[in-house]
């Protein structure tokens, strides 16, 4: 089961770890909400008066991390109180608006997933790790990644819940995206010439281009033109499949 998952997903890359971007967070929430809070930022009954908190530098500031997950800063009645540039960007078609709930025109099992996991945060959960898998608003079915921090605030005002969010791969949705069979694959390769199956070679053992060109006679143009056609043939998308194939049919003694 766990190998069948694995060999239906695209993991997807990113320059830092999940980890590094919730460590930021962590970070400045502790800097803005301390700052808030040694203001008496409260209302008559103890509660945050959000009127008062500069709500327009949180987003700014919180988008200057640069960081690569979306992220949420609800209040304990689960209303957004920032969010960053990257949230904007994993949900195009959505407008979010501070002080207000998570916008339907998200799709609704992220709003149900983030929806329970703040939920369990403002109820007592100090930090909540999770994955789930839905679409995103292109339609496409993902694995997506969640991560909730707890900040207790120092007005007897209740908790802050930070929620970051990134799709971390791609699913496919049924039996038919997932390929060809090997058996399928191995026709087509027994077609390429010799060049081709060279390139495939090359490739799987980690060559670069210029020396792919060099190895086959080649200009660059003229790899980078028959790897397309490869690809196109073989119904893969990525290079990285090639050698895949390339290792399977080593494997079972098919080279």
């Amino acid at each position: 089961m766990v190998q069948q998952l694995v060999t239906a997903m695209h993991r997807i890359a990113y320059r830092r770890p999940f980890a590094e971007d919730r460590l930021g967070v962590d970070r400045w929430l502790s800097t803005q909400f301390s700052t808030c809070s040694s203001a008496g930022l409260s209302g008559g009954d103890s509660a945050v008066d959000w009127t008062k908190v500069p709500l327009q530098s949180f987003r700014v500031s919180l988008t200057e991390l640069r960081l690569e997950s979306g992220v949420l800063i609800l209040d304990q009645g689960c209303r957004l109180v920032a969010w960053n540039q990257t949230l904007e960007d994993l949900f195009v078609e959505v407008e979010f608006r501070a002080m207000e709930f998570l916008p339907d025109s998200l799709p609704a099992a992220i709003v149900q997933m983030l929806g329970l996991g703040s939920e369990l945060v403002s109820s007592g959960a100090t930090d909540l790790d999770y994955s789930f898998q839905a679409e995103d608003d292109r339609d496409r079915r993902c694995l997506w990644d969640v991560s909730s921090i707890r900040l207790d605030l120092n007005l007897g005002a209740g908790a802050i819940c930070a929620m970051l969010i990134r799709p971390v791969a791609l699913l496919k949705t049924d039996a038919a995206e997932e390929g060809p069979s090997l058996s399928e694959s191995l026709l087509v390769f027994q077609q390429f010439d010799s060049v081709d199956r060279q390139i495939c070679e090359a490739i799987a053992m980690g060559d670069t281009t210029s020396e792919i060109a060099t190895v086959v006679g080649l200009t660059r143009r003229s790899v980078e033109v028959r790897r397309a056609k490869i690809l196109e043939r073989l119904q893969f998308t990525r290079p990285v499949e090639i050698v895949r194939l390339v290792v399977r049919l080593e494997e079972n003694g098919l080279l």
